[in-house]
């Protein structure tokens, strides 16, 4: 007897697909904020992105309830001078790492909505283009 239930055949259906996005990971690690003295408007947030994939993954967006605005940014030297720039979005390449450190590319923390200390965490949110998006635990270290 076979059983056709459509439900059931919808389920089958997604199955694979499941399987597959189960497969290909972008992920974070070393996540960490930067204290900031007493009174501080900006914080900066550092992390090494994982792309396990195949294909390019793009980050667009960042955002957090901890922060009145995050942004992504990068440290540059032009003509003698250090400076940032805001980075609208940062291709990571297929089967590869970028790291978010001091001196490179960071997450601008805007407005922070408490005082931040070291120990405590802060949530994240990373969006990629695509809609792959990742919720990330970041610890604030002196």
């Amino acid at each position: 007897m076979r059983w056709r239930h459509p439900a059931f055949a919808g389920l089958l259906a997604l199955t694979p697909i499941a399987a597959a996005t189960g497969e290909a990971d972008v992920s974070v690690r070393d996540a960490w904020v930067r204290e900031g003295p007493p009174g501080a408007a900006m914080m900066a947030g550092y992390m090494v992105l994982q792309n396990k994939t195949s294909r390019p993954q793009v980050l667009v967006a960042a955002s957090s309830s901890s922060f009145g605005n995050v942004m992504i940014h990068r440290t540059i030297a032009k003509e003698g001078m250090t400076g940032m720039e805001h980075a609208p979005q940062i291709e990571l390449l297929p089967k590869a790492s970028l790291l978010f450190a001091p001196g490179g590319y960071h997450l601008m923390l805007l407005n922070p909505k408490r005082t931040l200390h070291a120990g405590d965490r802060v949530d994240i949110t990373l969006e990629f283009r695509g809609g792959l998006v990742l919720a990330v635990a970041y610890e604030v270290r002196k």
